[in-house]
């Protein structure tokens, strides 16, 4: 039996087949596109028709190799898409960098406790109830024609399936839940100033919505295919994969670092907004205890920087090499700091922020980044053992970081703990397992767990 899995990642997005073969899932890369953020006049946005684009090309490459059970999309958190009565965009999406969060942010500083309390969520300037929030105060002409509130990958299973339906380990990361995924939270919903109607039926996941849309149905390999909606978020999607058990934590290591254990749901262990966590939904009745932090980007940000400023062209095994090999004694930055959020010129903000580091060349400067980078995620793994009332001992990292071995080691180095790397494609791993259990091919979430246990034991780094 063979699903596929758009993944789609703040960076690019993927098509990917899975296929169930002798007890073990086999993946194929099918299709990957990028370059769908855009800026527009007030700032960084989402180009929607690249992304559909890119998605229906990758389903026309699929099903160019043979039949396809199902389909699921995945995506990062946060970002949202508002709809009219035709299922057209209202507006542009924009990003959860567009510096409407911060705005949104502060007007709703009063409410920030119970925001916290009711619905789980971190107090970030990324959270999608800040981001909405403005955008009702900055349009109220455009208010009247919402009829439907969309998450990323919500919005495309939409267009895949002509259903609309809010999956809730992604609706969980917009602070516009209740604490145990049950329902909105209309006090938030009114504190944003939304009408509560737009938000619409919510759904597990493993949910089968039901078939292609009609004119997506090109080929008789497609005449079958299922429309699920997985888990939507791709961090739970990665977690489920990863399937940490007790003292052990997961990390998905991309654009940001996001760490988390599988605990009980529907209860905030004390001290969870304090310290900045947040509760998402994971699979099968349990709950994702998370914290986000600031990511592999800020290295891609650091390359291009350099780059740019020298006329050099330092890759990325370049960058993590020289950092491992640079002066043991450099000072780490303190990664989380406001200045590094949307730096326009990153070597110059860690300058500011350090001055030891004037005149330091790239190998010092990346050491510092990974330092500060592993550092901030040590302390958030010994925060984490508190919360959920067992000390860490094991990181298992899921995503594109896991590739990166500098990041590896230092994030081993700082936490003392061991640290499994792998398997790479987690968020596919997980939501073609999610898949399959949907299909009735994999006889439960517990089934489909054992499995990736057993059939991706990862890479061991001491």
């Amino acid at each position: 039996m063979r699903c596929l899995v758009f993944d789609l990642g703040a960076g690019s997005g993927r098509a990917m087949l899975a296929e169930l073969a002798g007890g073990r899932l086999v993946l194929h890369q099918v299709h990957r596109f990028s370059g769908y953020e855009v800026h527009v006049d007030d700032g960084p946005a989402w180009a929607i028709d690249m992304i559909r684009a890119g998605i229906r090309e990758g389903l026309a490459k699929a099903a160019a190799t043979g039949p396809i059970a199902s389909v699921a999309v995945d995506s990062w958190g946060v970002d949202f898409a508002l709809l009219d009565d035709d299922g057209a965009l209202v507006d542009t999406p924009r990003t959860y960098r567009h510096p409407r969060g911060v705005e949104g942010m502060a007007a709703l500083t009063p409410y920030h406790d119970r925001i916290a309390e009711q619905t789980g969520v971190q107090i970030l300037p990324i959270a999608t109830v800040f981001h909405l929030g403005q955008w009702a105060r900055d349009n109220p002409d455009k208010m009247q024609t919402v009829r439907h509130f969309l998450m990323m990958a919500d919005l495309h299973t939409y267009e895949l399936s002509g259903v609309v339906a809010c999956e809730k380990t992604l609706s969980r990361t917009s602070g516009l839940l209740q604490v145990d995924g049950g329902d909105w939270d209309r006090d938030v919903i009114g504190w944003c100033g939304m009408p509560e109607e737009i938000f619409g039926r919510l759904v597990g996941p493993g949910t089968v919505l039901g078939p292609l849309r009609r004119e997506l149905v090109t080929s008789e390999t497609l005449a079958g295919t299922k429309v699920v909606t997985a888990a939507g978020h791709d961090t739970a999607c990665a977690a489920f994969a990863l399937a940490p058990a007790d003292g052990e934590a997961f990390a998905c290591c991309g654009s940001w670092n996001l760490f988390g254990a599988d605990v009980a749901d529907g209860k905030l262990p004390k001290d969870t907004h304090r310290l900045g966590f947040g509760l998402e939904g994971g699979i099968g009745g349990r709950a994702l205890l998370t914290k986000s932090l600031p990511g592999l980007f800020l290295l891609r940000r650091l390359r291009e920087h350099w780059n740019a400023r020298t006329g050099e062209d330092v890759d990325f095994p370049e960058l993590g090499a020289m950092a491992l090999a640079a002066d043991r004694t450099t000072p780490a930055i303190a990664s989380s700091d406001p200045l590094f959020f949307d730096p326009a010129d990153l070597v110059g903000a860690m300058q500011e922020h350090l001055p030891a580091l004037q005149g330091k060349g790239i190998g010092v400067l990346a050491r510092s980044l990974y330092l500060g980078l592993a550092r901030d995620a040590a302390a958030c793994i010994r925060q984490l053992g508190a919360l959920s009332g067992t000390p860490i001992h094991t990181i298992r990292v899921g995503g594109g970081g896991t590739q990166d071995e500098a990041w590896m080691h230092f994030l081993a180095e700082e936490s003392g703990c061991r640290v499994v790397a792998g398997p790479v494609e987690a968020s596919v791993v997980g939501s073609a397992l999610i898949q399959l259990v949907a299909l009735g091919a994999i006889p439960s979430f517990a089934a489909a767990q054992e499995m990736a246990r057993t059939g991706a034991a990862g890479t061991l780094v001491q």
